[in-house]
């Protein structure tokens, strides 16, 4: 009897899993739609063996069922509008097509809140909303195409991301399907470790969201837009900053570079001075008192800095000020040029280190590509250098992937990350075990292990392979299922903090604060005085208590508080006490599982904080 082949197998599998799955959802053999759907904005996939289109959450966890039976892997598809090859079928893979759970089912007015399905376009959403005078904060480029879930599961930012914050800071709860078709509902008010925080970001790889309440947010009575070009750009970073340093926090503050201005004005008038090195666009939203006593103050430093500044009040005026940094994606597609988009973030007083970095780039590998436009979000670090190239050069690949080699380096070196808003997929995997340490890359994967076993959902993305430089991070794994099932209790005796460390330090460029987790809440709120900022984490009463024990303890409003501000945790991971950096000063950063939100709550169980590092703001 001849043995049965691996791709025998593969079939067989997927011929059972189709029969029986036929019940849950409306099955899809089609080669030209199961390719298309599998294909995302930018034309980065692959083809999938089936594809399934559920109608309702039941189908949703009835498909994982039998996934989880027959050990046949699931990629999820929402909106496709992801930049880093975040869904990749195949054959043996099936992909799950969330796009007909699309229902808006509750509009909560008076608490500012809504419950929606995965699949619910960003932009519909906001249209729904619109008439009551609300909307959901994070407000992507990719709106029109963007789902809910996808903001969810990519961490979505946007523009309005400075003043409004990430996906993060507005989702309520989450529903989400497991690997095995079990359901479990994770809301941002439960104590514990922070299991909703993990899963945001997460890149479809941990569950299936299939419902979502998202935090809503009263739309600007008064939106007014100006612009600052600059000399150069530490002039524009030093002004952005003395704008944040007045107490007033933009709506947004957008970034555009001489060679983005330059490049971009071949496929269209931007509208914006060719002579400047760098310009800043600028919202200031509220009533039309505050936008009057904020325009007045931000047009008061660009006018004593910049070297031509624009007021936009009407709408006309704003959307042709707007117009260049706004079509700038679709002009990428429209030139018929190659290209590629990035993102990485640095430390917002990094950008003008960062922008000279990446032109230097661009100028040593000016015989294979044709410029480097960079723009991106000034008010957070976010930057999107976007490489052009044309297609049938012999050298532009070569230079493209040394390009972007560089630019990661250089952002690493400046203290920021891989990715701020677009995430690994597949497309950065290769830099994970440069943004990450064997230690924190097996505690990540310890994380996927215990939210799917199997490795079912969406494989192949965020992780890389497994190398010999990741310690055993069994305990930690245990404790995440444990976390999962609502049983994880630390002994008695686990640690919450380590080290020592009651030092303060505060970036007033970057509107950071870094904080050993030994200093008291006291010695924290004297020193946030004497700097005249303020950090949410930190309540104005405490005592002795220290700062590593309220986050390892937070409950309640203080763990809400805590949720909002944490940036990065230096902790150790409890397998052997290894020590471990998760996140940094970057405000946005989305390489990787969100791990330092196990320790919110965690009350040792993960392991103990050493250091940690807030957001904070200006007074008045």
């Amino acid at each position: 009897m001849s043995t049965p082949t691996a791709e025998t197998v593969v079939a067989t599998a997927i011929d059972r899993f189709t029969a029986a799955v036929s019940g849950h959802a409306d099955v899809v053999t089609d080669g030209a739609t199961v390719s298309e759907r599998g294909h995302d904005f930018w034309g980065v996939g692959g083809n999938a063996e089936l594809l399934l289109r559920p109608h309702n959450r039941d189908e949703v966890a009835a498909i994982m069922r039998i996934a989880s039976e027959f050990g046949v892997p699931v990629v999820p598809r929402g909106g496709a509008s992801n930049c880093s090859g975040g869904m990749m079928p195949t054959n043996g893979r099936v992909l799950l097509d969330l796009s007909a759970l699309n229902r808006i089912i509750d509009v909560d007015v008076e608490n500012h809140c809504a419950r929606v399905e995965p699949g619910v376009v960003n932009s519909d959403l906001q249209g729904r909303l619109a008439p009551h005078g609300l909307c959901f904060s994070p407000d992507p480029v990719s709106a029109h195409l963007a789902t809910v879930g996808g903001n969810l599961i990519e961490n979505a930012g946007g523009p309005h991301a400075l003043k409004y914050g990430v996906t993060y800071n507005h989702i309520l709860a989450a529903e989400v399907v497991l690997a095995d078709g079990s359901t479990i509902t994770l809301d941002a008010g439960d104590d514990g470790p922070d299991l909703l925080g993990v899963v945001i970001g997460s890149e479809g790889t941990l569950g299936i969201v299939t419902e979502v309440t998202v935090a809503l947010r009263p739309i600007a009575a008064v939106t007014h837009s100006l612009m600052g070009a600059f000399a150069t750009a530490r002039e524009a970073a030093d002004t952005i900053a003395a704008i944040i340093a007045t107490g007033v926090v933009p709506a947004a503050v957008e970034w555009l570079d001489r060679d983005g201005i330059a490049g971009l004005q071949q496929f269209y008038d931007t509208g914006y001075p060719l002579d400047a090195d760098s310009i800043v666009l600028i919202d200031v939203d509220g009533t039309a008192a505050e936008v009057r006593r904020d325009q007045k103050i931000v047009e008061k430093v660009l006018k004593e800095r910049a070297t031509e500044v624009r007021v936009a009040e009407d709408d006309d005026d704003k959307a042709r000020l707007w117009y260049g940094r706004l079509h700038a994606p679709d002009s990428v597609v429209q030139s018929g040029k190659g290209f590629f988009i990035g993102d990485v973030t640095v430390p917002r007083d990094r950008i003008p280190e960062m922008q000279a970095a990446i032109q230097a780039t661009a100028a040593r590998h000016s015989d294979g590509l044709l410029f480097i436009a960079v723009c991106g979000h000034a008010g957070d670090g976010d930057l999107h250098p976007t490489t052009f190239y044309d297609k049938d050069n012999p050298l532009a690949a070569s230079a493209l992937e040394a390009a972007n080699n560089e630019i990661i380096d250089a952002a690493l070196k400046l203290g920021g990350t891989i990715t701020g808003e677009h995430g690994v997929g597949t497309e950065k995997i290769p830099f994970m075990t440069k943004r990450f340490t064997g230690v924190e890359i097996a505690a990540q994967r310890s994380i996927k292990k215990a939210f799917d076993p199997a490795g079912l959902l969406n494989p192949g993305v965020m992780l890389p392979e497994q190398s010999p430089a990741e310690p055993d991070a069994d305990a930690f794994g245990a404790a995440v299922r444990a976390a999962i099932t609502g049983t994880v209790h630390p002994g008695p005796a686990a640690p919450l903090t380590i080290g020592g460390d009651t030092g303060v330090d505060v970036n007033l460029g970057n509107l950071s604060l870094t904080v050993g987790a030994e200093a008291t809440l006291d010695q924290l709120n004297r020193f946030l005085d004497e700097h005249g900022v303020t950090c949410g984490a930190v309540p104005a009463g405490g005592g002795d208590r220290t700062i590593g024990e309220l986050v390892a303890t937070a409950t309640g409003a203080e763990r809400l508080a805590v949720r909002h501000a944490l940036l990065g945790a230096d902790v150790t991971v409890v397998d052997g006490q290894a020590p471990a950096r998760f996140g940094a000063e970057t405000m946005k950063d989305v390489a990787g599982y969100d791990t330092k939100r196990l320790y919110i709550g965690g009350r040792g169980a993960f392991g103990s904080i050493a250091r940690l590092i807030f957001k904070i703001g200006v007074k008045p």
